[in-house]
């Protein structure tokens, strides 16, 4: 398989053409910009590496505790962690579950510690329906399909070479 600074260096590379075809996509350079950020986000920390002990996963630093139980649950290359749709949207459903849990964690200690008052379900509520109306605002679902498809992209090309490097080591093996 391609090392961690390959998978970097392609990441990197397809930075620019990502911005192109993102703003030719989307008549906005602003959305184009949203697109390779989500991208190289994917790329560098996202990707289909993070049930391994490799670069990404180190990338996370004091926060690669977030990755543990994803890391032992998922085989390494299995199309959970590395299918080119399947691989993403688990590691952003996972990824969105760590961060709501977190976040309830930290109002039910804020209620109980801080506050000194009994737990309330509708602070989660009112915070929820509070983001539900920002997003639909400012342009949520536009915005969360631009980000969607470049961290898609990010860790698909990290498939994608996988795949390739695979290939073409087999087809010399050939000769």
């Amino acid at each position: 398989m391609p090392s961690g600074k390959t998978h970097d260096r392609v990441t990197i590379l397809l930075a620019l053409p990502t911005l192109v075809v993102g703003w030719l996509a989307t008549g906005s350079l602003w959305m184009a910009c949203l697109v390779v950020s989500a991208m190289l986000f994917g790329g560098l920390m996202f990707g289909p590496d993070l049930d391994t002990d490799s670069v990404q996963y180190k990338r996370w630093g004091v926060f690669r505790f977030l990755w543990y139980p994803y890391r032992v649950f998922f085989k390494h290359r299995s199309r959970w962690s590395h299918g080119l749709l399947f691989g993403t949207l688990i590691r952003i459903l996972y990824f969105a579950f760590v961060i709501a849990s977190l976040v309830a964690l930290g109002v039910y200690l804020r209620a109980t510690l801080i506050a000194k008052t009994p737990f309330d379900f509708n602070e989660i509520a009112r915070a929820w329906e509070m983001t539900k109306a920002a997003f639909t605002h400012y342009d949520g679902k536009k915005i969360a399909l631009a980000l969607f498809v470049g961290v898609w992209w990010g860790a698909a090309m990290h498939t994608i070479a996988d795949v390739a490097w695979s290939m073409l080591r087999k087809s010399t093996d050939i000769f």
